[in-house]
């Protein structure tokens, strides 16, 4: 038996990439069907090897703890199983063969997007126990922890703060899987933190950049909200952190005598996105990362436009024609970085409030723009076929940075 809304040849994909020893990489379920409880805010499923036989190790984490135990492989079916029974909204897998990210929609609706070709090289890790070595621990973090309002002062993590700490550390992970801070051993690295917000992911990008590995870091969280971003202000004196600063303004209005070598902008809406990839690109930034939130300026291009006939049974749905539009977004932002000399992949980071929302686009500045004229002609091809024009192509136009 699965899980509501997903019947049993959905069940079935994902059973045949979970259990493909070959292939399969990692496994996440997450997030409550409407009208459902769990017992788990989230289950991770990987391969390990214990004592040279093949494993894959099911964690379960909650408010309070995480549990993981390893099954040979005859259980680790049973196991799967007993998950998919589990009424999770969210489902992503992933291995060397591509990806599968399955949705169950507030009406019980399986909708299922499926790649057969990986946005960039996986490996599969094997090692035992990895999932509990988190970046940011109580051993090499404690004091940040605490006052970061994560730790109790007798050396715990709180209730309530579970999901922060494990966000965190996913994404300081995923900015360490880019592999991008060659050089920065012997050179100082600036960082802006576009729409900071709350900033717990800026304060513990600044203890990891700076005391974890060792750089002479310098991060700028950046904000509309002016009593925010003087709290942080204080609380950053109080830590003695002198190259943690906060400004507040628009992302299209802030300046700076030095150019950021990474851009970071999480869940800033619509366009302001849009405004923080230009940026980088403008500045050359070595590093853009972003998690893009509500996305509004394509969508109202395509309503105003006829559909692609191939499409008109998709975009006639309104869920679809929302989720379309979100994908075209995020894809041809991609292809203009690709186009403007970044390698780019876009990954799934879940955020912890667990909204759909919850990509990842990364991009490493690896050559200079126009370097790869494939990127250009995948570029024009996918436009064309959609007849409109992106707002971060206008804003680099504009800009002067003359994409063409």
């Amino acid at each position: 038996m699965t899980q509501t809304g997903m019947d049993e040849q959905v069940a079935d994909k994902i059973r045949g990439r979970v259990l493909n020893r070959d292939t399969f990489a990692r496994a996440v379920f997450t997030g409550n069907q409407k009208g459902t409880e769990l017992a788990w805010l989230k289950v991770q499923v990987r391969p390990v090897e214990i004592k040279g036989a093949y494993h894959l190790q099911f964690s379960f984490f909650d408010e309070k703890k995480d549990i993981s135990k390893n099954f040979a492989p005859g259980e680790a079916t049973q196991k799967l199983n007993e998950v998919l029974s589990m009424p999770f909204r969210n489902i992503f897998v992933e291995g060397t063969d591509g990806s599968l990210q399955v949705n169950i929609s507030k009406k019980g609706k399986a909708v299922v997007n499926e790649s057969n070709a990986p946005s960039a090289p996986i490996e599969i890790d094997l090692l035992h126990n990895r999932e509990k070595s988190r970046i940011l621990t109580l051993e090499n973090a404690g004091p940040f922890l605490e006052a970061a309002g994560i730790l109790t002062r007798d050396g715990r993590i709180r209730a309530d703060m579970q999901r922060k700490y494990v966000q965190i550390n996913e994404f300081l992970r995923l900015v360490e899987e880019t592999n991008a801070f060659e050089g920065f051993e012997s050179k100082p690295l600036h960082v802006v933190d576009f729409g900071c917000g709350s900033a717990h992911l800026t304060f513990a990008l600044y203890y990891y950049l700076r005391h974890v590995l060792n750089f002479d870091a310098y991060v700028t969280g950046v904000d509309l909200k002016a009593d925010l971003m003087a709290r942080h202000r204080e609380r950053a004196k109080s830590l003695g952190w002198d190259h943690l600063t906060f400004s507040t303004g628009e992302i299209a209005g802030y300046q700076t005598d030095t150019a950021p070598d990474m851009v970071v902008a999480l869940h800033a809406c619509d366009t302001a996105t849009d405004d923080a990839i230009a940026m980088g690109i403008r500045w050359e930034s070595r590093v853009i990362i972003c998690a893009p939130c509500c996305q509004h300026d394509l969508q109202v291009q395509m309503a105003n436009l006829p559909p692609p006939a191939p499409m008109t049974p998709v975009l006639g749905h309104g869920i679809l024609f929302e989720r379309m539009g979100d994908i075209l977004t995020d894809t041809l932002r991609a292809a203009i970085l690709r186009v403007m000399g970044y390698r780019t992949d876009i990954t799934q980071f879940v955020p912890v409030e667990h909204t759909a929302k919850n990509l990842m686009i990364r991009a490493v500045r690896t050559s200079m723009p126009g370097n790869n004229p494939r990127w250009m002609e995948e570029y024009q091809n996918l436009k064309g076929f959609w007849q409109v024009v992106p707002y971060l192509e206008k804003l680099l136009n504009k800009s002067g940075a003359e994409f063409r």
